[in-house]
């Protein structure tokens, strides 16, 4: 109980204590016949990044096409919309793993856009180290298909399940592939990807992947598709 009384007070103190960044490459990924979304977050004009698990749940939902899979950046309810004409997952997610948590170290994919995001809408993320015991992350997502603007709050990261980053943040749906980043003095740096949702005793944990270790051979996987 003492941990845990830590835990959230500490979380208590980094939410209440930050400033709101400005988080224009973070957007929603919607099915316009269903009502599946994600989150993502733009790491190029072209490329977003997301949990590999909204690649089925967004592309292959019963009336879905391509066409009807939108990423619609930034805060601005209303703005202009990006249809997704690619998707890459991590190239160890469909492995037959023992069990589900390995497999979600390797829950990412890259969605490709139809077109540029000019940087007047939304600004790329650069990737940074890995996740720190004890830090706080912040996290922007949208629960569901909610239009108001997207969710911002720090989440502290706790030590958790092992090869995951553990947060301590109740999560929930259409909040999958929203990015935890850290603020830094010269910007934000997209830290992890959020998979999934677990407990810690009586916390609710948000699971992430760490980006820094899982991204490059997504995109090697993207690199090479485009070459096909």
């Amino acid at each position: 109980m003492r941990l845990l009384h830590s835990v959230l007070t500490l979380l208590a103190l980094g939410a209440a204590t930050s400033a709101l960044a400005d988080v224009s490459a973070v957007g929603r990924l919607e099915n316009t016949s269903t009502d599946q979304t994600c989150t993502g977050a733009l790491i190029s004009p072209r490329y977003v990044l997301t949990a590999a698990h909204c690649v089925g749940a967004l592309r292959n939902a019963e009336g879905s096409s391509d066409a009807q899979v939108l990423f619609r950046p930034g805060k601005p309810v209303g703005g202009p919309t990006f249809s997704i004409i690619d998707s890459a997952m991590h190239p160890l997610f469909n492995q037959p793993f023992a069990r589900d948590l390995q497999k979600l170290r390797f829950d990412i994919a890259i969605f490709t856009l139809d077109r540029d995001v000019p940087r007047t809408i939304g600004v790329p993320m650069v990737v940074g180290e890995e996740a720190r015991v004890g830090e706080t992350l912040f996290l922007v997502s949208w629960r569901g298909a909610n239009p108001t603007p997207p969710r911002q709050r720090g989440c502290l990261v706790v030590d958790g399940t092992p090869g995951l980053v553990s947060v301590a943040c109740a999560v929930g749906g259409g909040e999958s592939g929203a990015p935890l980043f850290r603020k830094t003095q010269s910007g934000l740096e997209l830290v992890a990807v959020l998979t999934s949702r677990s407990s810690l005793g009586q916390q609710p944990i948000g699971l992430a992947t760490n980006v820094a270790i899982r991204l490059p051979p997504l995109e090697r996987a993207v690199k090479a598709g485009e070459g096909s």
